[in-house]
C-alpha cells in the first residue's frame, strides 16, 4: 500500500468572481473565451498555465493548422478566419494558399502546395502553417481586443461544486491555492482535468490507436531549403507513405532512433518542424518526463542523419525545442451525445450539429464530420461544458476530429453556448439549440447547405 500524509484542510482564498470561466487556452479554450466575449458573456477569464496562449499550436510547435475545407468548401471558419486574417497581416505569420486557390485542380497551384504535406493532393485544401511566435502576439491582441482577463501561471486543479453543478475552480499559483468562481465553466485543458474533478464520468484512451498512443516533443531546424529538401524527400506518393508502419522513406531513422518522426514545412522556406510520435501514457508524470527525455537525447543523431542524406539539409542546425510535451489522447467526456464513427464521413441527418468539419483525407464521398452539441455536455454535472480533444467521443471517432482546427471548431460552440446560458439563465444541456446554430450561423461558422 502506497505511503500518504495527512492534507491540512484549509479556507481557499476567492481571487476573482466571474460570468464564464475558460479553463486551458490552447486552441480550444482561447477561442471559446473570445466566442463567449463576443455573445455578451459578461466577465470573462482564461486561465492557463503556461506564459502563453495558443497551447499545441504555439507551445506545442504544431505548426500547421489544416483541412479547413474539404476541397472547394470552407467548413471551419468564423473565429478560425479571424486567427488566420490577423496572422496574415503580420510579417511571415503564415504560408499556404489563398481563399480564391481553394478548391483549384490547376497543376501549377497544387504544385505550388503539393509537398507541404496539408494542402491537398488532388485539389487545394484550405489552412495554413504558422509562425507559433507570431501567433502569441496575435492571440494576446484577440483576447485584450474582446475585453478577456487572463491569467497565466495558474493551473486549474479542482472544480469548485455545489451539489451536481460546478461553480468555479480552485488553481495553483506563485501566490498560492486560490478559487475563481463562475456561472459557467468551460474546461478547455485538453485532459479534462476539471470535469473529471467534479464527478463526470468520462473514458479514458486505451492509447492503442496510432495517434492516441503517442506523445511527441517538437522541435525545428533552421538553416534548411525545404524546397529543395522535398524535390528529393517526396519520390514517393504521398497517399502511399506508411509513418507508422515502416517510417515511410525515413524508415532506417526510426530504426536508430526508436520511435517514428516526420519533417514538415512551416511558415518559411528556411525553417521545419520535426513532429514524432512516442510511445508513451500523458497521463503520467513518468511518461511525460521520458517523452521530454527521449526527444532532446535523440534530436542531434536526427538533425545528423537529415544534413548527411537529404539535399537541402547539409546546414540544418537545431532552432528550438517546444515548449511542451504534445499530447494526443486521454480522458474524453461521457456527454449526453457521443461522437463515432457513424458521424464521420456520414450524413446524419440530425438537427442538433454545432459544427460540421472535413475530414482528413478528404476524399470520401461524404467528407465531412457532423458533430452534435451533446458531445459538449456532461450526462449528470451542471454548470459545465467541455471543449477541445476531451469532448465526448469513442477513441477512434476522436482520433480523427480531435486536431487543432477541430479544437477551435469546438471551442467555438461551447463560448457560444456558454454566453447564451447565462443571458437566458438556463443550464448549458438546456441552452436552445436553434438559438445557438443561428448565432453559429451569423458567426460566419458553416453548418447546413441550407
Amino acid at each position: 500500500m502506497a505511503k500518504t500524509v495527512l492534507e491540512q484542510a484549509r479556507e481557499i482564498p476567492v481571487y476573482c468572481e466571474c460570468d464564464i470561466l475558460v479553463v486551458g487556452a490552447g486552441p480550444a479554450g482561447v477561442t471559446a473565451a473570445i466566442a463567449a466575449a463576443k455573445n455578451h458573456g459578461g466577465k470573462v477569464v482564461l486561465l492557463e498555465r503556461y506564459p502563453y496562449l495558443g497551447g499545441m499550436a504555439t507551445g506545442g510547435q504544431v505548426l500547421a493548422i489544416p483541412f479547413l475545407s474539404d476541397g472547394p468548401q470552407q467548413l471551419i471558419a468564423g473565429i478560425m478566419d479571424e486567427w488566420i486574417d490577423r496572422l496574415r497581416s503580420k510579417p511571415n505569420g503564415v504560408f499556404g494558399p489563398d481563399k480564391s486557390e481553394v478548391g483549384s485542380t490547376d497543376e501549377k497551384v497544387l504544385k505550388k502546395y503539393r509537398h507541404h504535406n496539408v494542402f491537398g493532393l488532388a485539389n487545394v485544401r484550405y489552412g495554413v502553417n504558422v509562425d507559433p511566435e507570431m501567433l502569441k502576439i496575435v492571440l494576446n491582441e484577440m483576447v485584450r481586443d474582446y475585453g478577456i482577463t487572463v491569467y497565466c501561471h495558474c493551473w486549474g486543479c479542482q472544480a469548485v461544486m455545489e451539489e451536481q453543478t460546478v461553480k468555479g475552480v480552485i488553481f495553483e499559483s506563485k501566490e498560492g491555492r486560490k478559487a475563481i468562481l463562475a456561472k459557467v465553466t468551460i474546461d478547455c485543458t485538453g485532459d479534462g482535468d476539471i470535469f473529471a474533478s467534479a464527478g463526470a464520468d468520462f473514458e479514458l484512451s486505451t492509447f492503442a490507436t496510432s495517434r492516441t498512443s503517442n506523445t511527441a516533443l517538437v522541435f525545428r531546424l533552421a538553416g534548411v531549403d525545404y524546397d529543395r529538401f522535398a524535390e528529393t524527400f517526396y519520390k514517393t506518393n504521398l497517399e502511399i507513405l506508411d509513418i507508422h508502419a515502416n517510417g515511410g522513406n525515413l524508415g532506417e531513422l526510426k530504426q536508430l532512433v526508436g520511435f517514428s518522426l516526420w519533417p514538415f514545412s512551416s511558415h518559411r522556406n528556411d525553417i521545419i518542424w520535426i513532429n514524432n510520435w512516442i510511445p508513451r501514457n500523458c497521463m503520467s508524470i513518468q511518461g511525460l518526463t521520458e517523452t521530454a527525455f527521449t526527444m532532446t537525447d535523440a534530436a542531434l543523431k536526427i538533425i545528423t542523419y537529415f544534413r548527411e542524406q537529404f539535399p537541402g539539409m547539409e546546414n540544418a542546425y537545431l532552432y528550438d525545442f517546444a515548449s511542451q510535451v504534445g499530447t494526443r489522447g486521454s480522458r474524453r467526456l461521457k456527454g449526453v451525445e457521443r461522437l463515432t464513427m457513424d458521424n464521420i464521413a456520414h450524413r446524419t441527418g440530425r438537427d442538433d450539429l454545432i459544427a460540421v468539419m472535413p475530414t482528413l483525407g478528404g476524399m470520401e464521398e461524404y467528407p465531412r464530420i457532423e458533430i452534435p452539441y451533446g458531445t459538449l455536455v456532461p450526462e449528470t454535472v451542471d454548470g459545465i461544458l467541455a471543449a477541445g480533444r476531451c469532448f465526448s467521443s469513442e477513441e477512434t471517432a476522436n482520433e480523427e476530429a480531435n486536431w487543432i482546427p477541430h479544437c477551435i471548431a469546438l471551442g467555438e460552440a461551447a463560448g457560444t453556448a456558454a454566453a447564451i446560458a447565462l443571458n437566458t439563465a438556463v443550464q448549458p444541456r438546456a441552452v436552445d439549440i436553434k438559438k445557438l446554430q443561428q448565432t453559429l450561423k451569423a458567426q460566419g461558422v458553416y453548418l447546413y447547405d441550407q
